[in-house]
């Protein structure tokens, strides 16, 4: 009898330890999944790259918009940048209530000094001094109408209209010029020299397909973005060219 007692207390012992070693696996696997879901939700949180193409390119695209809303109506430069300081500032708050939704952060504010004190860009694929000096506006054209003012001249800018022919457009003063060209051969404009001259320009015309265009540059303007989120924060600068 006293062996049958042992026997069971030894099955009592040997069921108590294998429920134990089960509860420290079964613990062990639920921290597991605990910590990749957590790992997940955290991950999905962070901006990937394509988050913050996509809000710069909103940026430009309201700036633009804001741009030639403003300078539609014939005011006073500083009642311009009011009417564009009041949409820019509207877009900036809708856009922090939309990201605040989703727990990030977006905060906005533009530097219109270029506009205000009538600097200039650079004739530059960027607008910018350290922008490409030799590059292509646009391709494809069948016929355009180019106005060019250069307020600042620091050497020849040529203005390059290339097919199977090249025609040369030789700038060497500062001023306003006006240009047209047509032609059945598509042709493609092209800015040489551009980053020691800067000024305004207005290029419209057709492409060879019909399509109408449009590319001008009045202003480099700034968009300073401040992007944050529980585990980040990242600031950048945008220059953006306006009105196109």
């Amino acid at each position: 009898m006293g062996l049958i007692e042992n026997r069971d207390a030894q099955f009592m012992l040997l069921a108590g330890f294998i429920i134990g070693i089960g509860l420290v696996i079964t613990t062990v696997m639920l921290n597991s999944v605990i910590f990749e879901g957590n790992m997940a939700v955290g991950a999905g949180t962070e901006p990937s790259k394509n988050d913050i193409i996509n809000l710069i390119q909103i940026t430009n695209d309201e700036t633009r918009a804001a741009y030639r809303n403003a300078i539609n109506i014939s005011v006073p430069t500083s009642l311009m940048i009011a009417d564009f300081t009041r949409q820019t500032q509207n877009f900036s708050d809708n856009l922090s209530t939309i990201y605040a939704l989703h727990g990030e952060g977006v905060n906005l504010s533009w530097d219109v000094s270029n506009w205000n004190n009538d600097i200039y860009p650079y004739f530059t694929d960027n607008g910018t001094a350290g922008g490409s000096a030799n590059w292509t506006v646009i391709q494809n054209v069948k016929d355009s109408d180019i106005i060019v003012n250069i307020t600042t001249f620091g050497g020849s800018f040529n203005i390059t209209l290339i097919n199977s022919t090249t025609d040369w457009i030789n700038l060497t003063s500062t001023g306003n010029f006006t240009f047209k060209k047509t032609s059945v051969q598509p042709y493609s404009i092209v800015f040489i020299n551009g980053m020691n001259n800067a000024g305004k320009f207005k290029i419209t015309g057709n492409t060879s397909d019909g399509k109408a265009f449009i590319r001008a540059r009045d202003y480099i303007l700034y968009a300073n973005e401040t992007f944050s989120t529980s585990r980040m924060r990242a600031d950048f600068t945008i220059p953006i060219s306006v009105p196109w």
